[in-house]
């Protein structure tokens, strides 16, 4: 439908000037319907931020957790380091299986357990665990460890059992 002229005979077909009719009644419509639309626009906008709000809130949540969980990693790792340094290596040795208990894909515990053996004096034990953790990164592949953390690994086992299984170093940043 064509837009009807202010001045223009009204098509409700009174005789009268469509100003003077049904304008206001007209603008009044037309005027809600642009409302109901920017309602409209505006609670679909609504809903997708509040869609984005719940998302970020979830990732955030994730990022929390996963903060936490590297804090009580950290915190695990440094105790066993403080137990080591104070030669309490019975302690040291159980909060090393604590983390590699809590943390099982993580070869920190492995590598903390490594290093309680050597500072007990059980260098195949300490071997033994160094390989397990070298072995644990191979299996994962590139890109889950970083290549120093595995060549650190591996120098403790050419330096403990020189004479075993060689292991290749692979990349080495240091």
């Amino acid at each position: 439908m064509s837009k009807v002229g202010r001045n223009e005979p009204c098509p409700c077909g009174s005789g009268k000037k469509f100003k003077r009719c049904c304008s206001e009644r007209v603008e009044t419509q037309e005027r809600l319907e642009r409302q109901r639309a920017e309602h409209d626009r505006l609670a679909a906008e609504r809903e997708r931020l509040e869609a984005a709000r719940e998302l970020a809130e979830a990732r955030l949540a994730e990022a929390r957790a996963a903060a936490a969980e590297f804090e009580e990693k950290d915190r695990l790792s440094a105790e066993v380091l403080r137990l080591i340094a104070a030669e309490q290596f019975d302690e040291a040795e159980g909060t090393a299986h604590q983390l590699e208990a809590r943390f099982p894909g993580d070869t920190a515990g492995v590598e903390r357990l490594a290093q309680v053996y050597e500072a007990k004096g059980q260098p195949q034990a300490a071997t033994d665990e160094y390989r397990r953790g070298v072995a644990m990164m191979d299996a994962l592949g590139d890109g889950h460890f970083c290549d120093c953390c595995r060549a650190r690994m591996v120098k403790a086992v050419w330096r403990l059992d020189p004479d075993g299984p060689a292991l290749v170093l692979g990349r080495d940043p240091q």
